[in-house]
């Protein structure tokens, strides 16, 4: 409808510069693009505080509550386990798998992340559609109070309608000033720092994240002093099926900030990710960075390194309950 509308305008335009009986615009059009003006007004003068409803958050955890989605959705807080079983919560890296099968079958609901702790949530992998960030994050009920601002992909605002869900839920887009302004109060964020590279390198049954070059979280982690998160979801590698090859090809696609994933999921409705999936989101202990105001590239090289290999590490400890393939290697772009 937008591609229609701005072409029936620009005809328009045309028509009315070199014709004195130009016809005017369908009546579809000009409800439309009138909507958009009332809309973008609308969110241009008031102040985003107008734009939330706590209501819509709590209505979408009630559901997701009561009428799981997936055939098992776990989040686990590791140093929540490890605070029950200290005696048996490391061993040698591995993990305890009595400890971790435990906490699937006890799906512990109750909030654990508290509110405004200066904790960066980085959730891996994006998947297709994200259904760990959504489903084991944002919809949770282990980040009931925890006062998170979830942010996505800039052009997902773009949409007026999607733009009044997201902001609804607290979430806002992934930008540098975004960042800023929730960091210098302390709220907690969390992110996909893997973007549409990650989503690009999606294959069924993969284990693939994109995090050799996202340096901007741990350089924005350092000048707040916040504490990081590597926080890995299991099953998102089922949700849905996609088109594997061509992958340089959509990979240069990202650059021009277009979406190089061709999916499907369920056979009724293409979009909506298989139901047949154990999704199971595990939150790492945080990585304490120390508060540097201007770091060095060299000091984000540094925590950053630190930062992959805690990914790594976690993944490996919980690979052998959690994962389908016990054996599978976590691929690093």
């Amino acid at each position: 409808m937008w591609i229609f509308s701005l072409f029936c305008l620009a005809q328009w335009i045309w028509r009315r510069a070199t014709r004195d009986d130009a016809p005017p615009m369908p009546f579809s059009a000009q409800i439309y693009l009138g909507f958009i003006v009332l809309h973008e007004s609308y969110h241009y003068l008031t102040r985003p505080s107008l734009h939330q409803w706590p209501f819509m958050r709590r209505f979408f955890r009630q559901v997701f509550l009561h009428y799981p989605y997936f055939r098992l959705n776990v989040l686990v807080f590791e140093e929540h386990e490890n605070a029950k079983y200290s005696k048996n919560s490391r061993e040698g890296g591995h993990c305890n798998k009595e400890i971790a099968t435990k906490a699937i079958e006890e799906n512990d609901l109750s909030p654990f992340v508290k509110p405004d702790d200066r904790a960066l949530f980085a959730f891996h992998p994006h998947g297709v559609l994200s259904a760990g960030f959504a489903f084991n994050g944002a919809h949770h009920m282990g980040f009931l109070h925890a006062h998170c601002r979830w942010l996505v992909a800039e052009n997902l605002f773009w949409f007026p309608v999607m733009r009044d869900l997201l902001n609804w839920m607290d979430f806002s887009c992934v930008s540098r000033s975004t960042f800023h302004r929730f960091m210098a109060t302390g709220q907690n964020v969390c992110l996909i720092p893997g973007g549409f590279e990650e989503a690009t390198l999606y294959e069924r049954g993969k284990h693939r994240v994109y995090i050799k070059k996202r340096f901007g979280f741990i350089k924005l982690a350092l000048q707040h002093g916040y504490k990081v998160h590597p926080v890995y979801t299991f099953g998102e590698e089922y949700a849905y099926h996609t088109f594997p090859y061509l992958l340089n090809f959509r990979l240069k696609l990202n650059e021009f900030k277009i979406p190089g994933v061709l999916f499907f999921g369920l056979p009724q409705c293409f979009f909506l990710p298989c139901t047949d999936v154990d999704l199971i989101t595990v939150v790492g202990e945080a990585l304490i960075l120390p508060r540097i105001e201007h770091p060095t590239k060299e000091d984000v090289q540094k925590y950053h390194i630190q930062y992959v290999e805690a990914l790594q590490k976690l993944f490996n400890k919980y690979k052998s309950v959690y994962a389908v393939d016990p054996n599978v290697e976590l691929e690093i772009y």
